[in-house]
């Protein structure tokens, strides 16, 4: 029998057609190279059924294995193993059949979407959620299943709140040196520094932490740091003052700190912009506020290059206080990685263009009632933080991290007597490094 060219053309395009919708049909699932079980168990293959009671998938020996959905971990993509793995590895799975109820669907990009599953296939999975909105996705967009017994997963977190301690260590410095403006208006120039004073910050502080998200994307951190030790190192006095010879240190000192206090504030806002399984990152502005007051008790200073006249010990008297305040507000980038629902690693960087610090410092034993030097300056700082975060229970967590800061600022000192006579205005410098290790335990509501 013959067959006519519109026959022909006719089976050529129904046939074109079921191949086609067979091509397409299985096109959202090629992505998909196996399935991991609860117990561990991977079968690796193509996902050929899938529903809300059962999954089908065939092996590359043609082996088609069927199991419970409430089995199914995770789905893996990529998995690089050849044939004979996937044969091989294939049977394991066989070997649980419990099951447990959905509660939520984690997807790819980080969100997560809690509920009960009406619908799914291999094209598409519909979540009814707990207000009665249906929400439609894309399989080949599911990371994984929440199990009812995920405690952990499925508590959704919207305000936390820790308290610790921080061990710091560095200082607080500041340098001043020429141009020096007298008075009326005339300028000397020279070197720089004449004059450098070293504070301090190897300190033990009390801080309480606080977080509140805003949906899935925003979140809203704060923290407060007050000391409760004191520094035990020495602040230390440096004095070049002979213009021939300006690299000769000539004068120091050190003295006790007697008294200190410091506070620290810090508050920032965090964008999600970027989410995937088991990470994302974000970007955000802070601010942060610190204010450092010592007094100190001199020691014994001398004169290490031999010059006359600068030998003295102290009497027990205060003999200079000082306070340093920073202002700080910043740019932040950070990312978040999930090893598992208990245990999260976390980065950030900030970095400051716009530092403002003031300071004021009382020689309180000078002449002519003291003398009063009080700075401005600006000028910039970064900041790094990486921490750890386990979850012991679903509301209860520990947090441990590193932090540093660089704060570097310049600007002009003002100097007077404290019987209120000017003595003039010389350049001043300043910088701040602060290395910490810290603890906290914590609770989400």
């Amino acid at each position: 029998m013959k067959l006519s060219h519109k026959k022909v053309w006719t089976c050529s395009t129904i046939v074109t057609f079921i191949l086609f919708f067979y091509t397409f049909s299985f096109a959202q699932t090629e992505s998909t190279k196996g399935v991991q079980f609860k117990d561990g168990s991977i079968i690796y293959g193509r996902v050929i059924k899938l529903n809300t009671s059962d999954i089908q998938i065939e092996t590359k020996d043609g082996k088609v294995i069927s199991r419970k959905l409430d089995d199914v971990d995770i789905f893996i993509e990529n998995t690089g193993v050849d044939a004979k793995q996937e044969v091989k590895q294939a049977p394991v799975a066989e070997k649980t059949l419990k099951t447990e109820n959905i509660r939520g669907v984690r997807f790819k990009d980080g969100s997560v979407i809690y509920g009960t599953i009406v619908e799914m296939n291999v094209n598409k999975v519909v979540i009814l959620t707990k207000d009665n909105n249906s929400i439609t996705k894309n399989f080949d967009d599911v990371a994984a299943f929440i199990k009812s017994d995920d405690k952990i997963a499925l508590k959704k977190e919207i305000f936390s709140i820790a308290i610790g301690t921080e061990i710091m260590s560095g200082s607080t410095n500041y340098q001043i040196g020429y141009p020096i403006t007298w008075p009326d208006g005339t300028q000397d120039s020279g070197y720089f520094p004449f004059s450098e004073l070293e504070w301090p910050l190897n300190i033990l502080l009390a801080r309480i932490d606080a977080g509140w998200n805003i949906g899935d994307s925003w979140r809203i951190n704060g923290v407060i740091k007050k000391n409760i030790i004191d520094p035990s190192d020495k602040m230390k006095d440096s004095d070049w003052v002979t213009d021939s010879n300006p690299s000769r240190l000539d004068v120091y000192s050190e003295s006790n700190i007697s008294k200190f206090g410091a506070l620290i504030f810090d508050i920032d806002l965090e964008w999600k912009f970027l989410r995937r399984q088991s990470w994302s990152l974000y970007a955000g502005l802070g601010y942060q506020y610190q204010k450092f007051n010592f007094d100190a008790k001199l020691i014994h200073q001398y004169s290490p290059s031999g010059l006359s006249g600068y030998d003295a010990y102290g009497d027990d008297r205060v003999a200079i206080t000082y306070e340093m305040t920073y202002s700080m507000p910043y740019l932040k980038v950070g990312t978040d990685f999930q090893i598992n629902n208990k245990f999260t690693l976390a980065g950030s960087f900030a970095w400051s263009p716009i530092v403002k610090a003031t300071d004021e410092d009382h020689h309180l034993l000078r002449e002519n009632g003291g003398k009063i030097m009080t700075g401005n300056m600006d000028g910039n700082a970064y900041m790094i933080d990486v921490s750890a975060d386990y979850k012991f229970t679903p509301s209860w967590f520990l947090k441990g991290g590193f932090h540093y800061t660089k704060i570097d600022v310049d600007g002009e000192q003002h100097q007077v007597y404290g019987n209120g006579d000017t003595i003039g205005t010389v350049a001043q410098k300043s910088e701040s490094t602060q290395t910490s290790l810290y603890l906290t335990a914590g609770y989400t509501f």
